[in-house]
């Protein structure tokens, strides 16, 4: 039979949230309409702070830059000055649209705006003088400097102006919003003491039927199928839920059976999603190497055509030497085909290869590998380290005139091991953490690095990690996380360090 519903709990709880709401809003809506004017005018002063400052440095640096090109520059490269003036006039006539804090401050702008014609009428006669091969157009420049220096003095007065008022208007900006402040707080008091009272009443209205069906359902849930029917007249979702309640209890009994058959092919579906996540990851192994394959023609071209350079400027005199280093290299990459090998044999070829290097660059090259003995025989995907440590020799340490040091530190720590490549390189940009796309990890990792990257995650997930930071003209440096094996947990062993400098 159907239950008619008088009042429903929808209404009720649309009621009383809607009275919480409104309230709210109008709390903050007072602290938006109090809070806007203070922060815009604060907003206001700190970028007439920006402009006057900004403007004092690009007036510095613009004689600075005029002056070295009216020096070394051909007469036929001299800039026009006329844009360049505009440019100025035009931020000075955006400080003026803004009332002056005080009328120092506005003889000061008016100061400004003929010194920066004054400045670029002089500097106009000393270009003129310079692209006529005339002697007097030092003079000129000189003059321009000291009208430069005259407007830095106006600014910098201007900004202390600019700055005493801003002052001002801040404490009176603090005293506004303290008191913003303490009228919210006592708001937010009074509407969490009215609202309390009124979830008090709430709960005690339609809190109690559905703690009855709470007691009876955890009865069910305990195994306990002969539940008394559940009463709750309320006249609202509630009753209709109890009388739901007793309907689904009287179910249950006979949908035991059903449940028994469908545990059953639960089961097998169970026993078949086994089975394709062993194909899944046997398709992963077949992925993992054969991305590992692919990094062996990437690097072998980058060591012929390291041979080739070489060959070319040394006249072939250190050829041997090359192809024989190149040939151990060659031995590792091709005949290895287990796709994990010890930390030992990694550290050897990367040491094999700045070896190889160092042919090339000379004492512009220097390296120092350290690891823990006991790190040495921990397994890893092979060519983990080696592409890292070519991408800081070609891109880090090659464009260095004077060459720099590839730093390489193994060591365990607990059940992970730490790998970290160094370089006193050139550096690059790297974007902050997940802003570059797909594009740009392309052009910053090369082929050999994203490679690495993809088969860590293919070989370990979630428990690799690989971390880049690097800073232009500082270097860069790779940290690679991975996880250890029981078998190489616990074992003692000592520092291993090899250099070359």
């Amino acid at each position: 039979m159907a239950t008619r519903i008088r009042i429903a709990i929808r209404t009720k709880l649309l009621l009383f949230y809607t009275v919480a709401i409104l309230a709210v809003i109008l709390l903050d809506l007072s602290v938006q309409v109090a809070s806007h004017g203070a922060i815009r005018e604060f907003q206001e002063n700190l970028a007439r702070y920006h402009s006057i400052h900004r403007l004092r440095i690009n007036l510095s640096s613009h004689y600075s830059n005029r002056e070295r090109l009216l020096r070394e520059a051909p007469f036929s490269e001299l800039p026009d000055l006329e844009e360049e003036m505009a440019s100025f006039l035009y931020v000075v006539s955006n400080m003026e649209r803004i009332e002056p804090e005080s009328l120092n401050a506005f003889f000061n702008l008016q100061a400004t705006r003929r010194g920066v014609v004054a400045y670029f009428n002089r500097l106009e006669l000393a270009n003129r003088s310079r692209q006529d091969n005339q002697a007097d157009w030092y003079p000129e420049l000189a003059a321009a400097g000291r009208i430069s220096a005259y407007m830095d003095g106006y600014l910098s007065m201007l900004l202390s102006e600019a700055m005493d008022y801003g002052e001002a208007r801040y404490q009176n900006l603090v005293g506004r919003l303290t008191a913003l402040r303490s009228m919210t707080i006592g708001g937010l008091v009074l509407f969490a003491f009215l609202f309390g009272l009124a979830a008090a009443a709430f709960s005690t209205s339609v809190a109690g039927p559905i703690h009855r069906l709470a007691i009876a359902s955890e009865r069910i849930a305990a195994g306990e199928l002969d539940v008394p029917e559940v009463q709750a007249p309320t006249g609202d979702e509630v009753e209709i839920l109890a009388h739901s309640f007793n309907t689904m209890s009287r179910s249950i009994r006979s949908m035991v059976d059903d449940l028994r058959g469908k545990a059953e092919l639960e089961r097998r579906l169970r026993e078949e999603e086994r089975e394709l996540m062993e194909k899944e990851r046997a398709l992963r192994e077949a992925q993992f190497i054969s991305l590992q394959d692919q990094i062996q023609p990437h690097f072998l071209f980058n060591a012929l055509n390291t041979i080739a350079r070489t060959a070319l400027f040394e006249n072939a005199t250190k050829t041997e030497e090359l192809s024989l280093a190149l040939g151990r290299l060659f031995r590792y990459a091709l005949s290895a085909p287990e796709s994990m090998v010890p930390v030992k044999d990694e550290l050897s070829i990367v040491e094999e290869y700045l070896a190889f290097q160092s042919l090339r660059f000379g004492d512009r090259l220097k390296w120092t590998i350290r690891s823990q003995s006991y790190s040495q025989a921990i397994l890893i995907p092979r060519f983990t380290i080696q592409p890292f440590v070519e991408n800081a020799v070609r891109h880090g340490i090659e464009p260095r005139e004077e060459g720099g040091t590839v730093e390489i530190e193994v060591r365990r720590k607990g059940k992970r091991l730490s790998i970290a490549i160094r370089d006193t390189g050139v550096g690059m940009d790297v974007p902050p953490k997940g802003k570059p796309s797909k594009g740009d990890d392309h052009k910053i990792e090369g082929i050999g690095i994203n490679n690495v990257r993809r088969r860590l995650d293919l070989r370990y997930g979630k428990e690799a990690r690989l971390i880049l930071n690097s800073e232009k003209g500082k270097g860069t440096e790779v940290r690679i996380f991975l996880p250890v094996a029981e078998a190489a947990m616990d074992l003692p062993g000592v520092q291993v360090s090899r250099e070359r400098s």
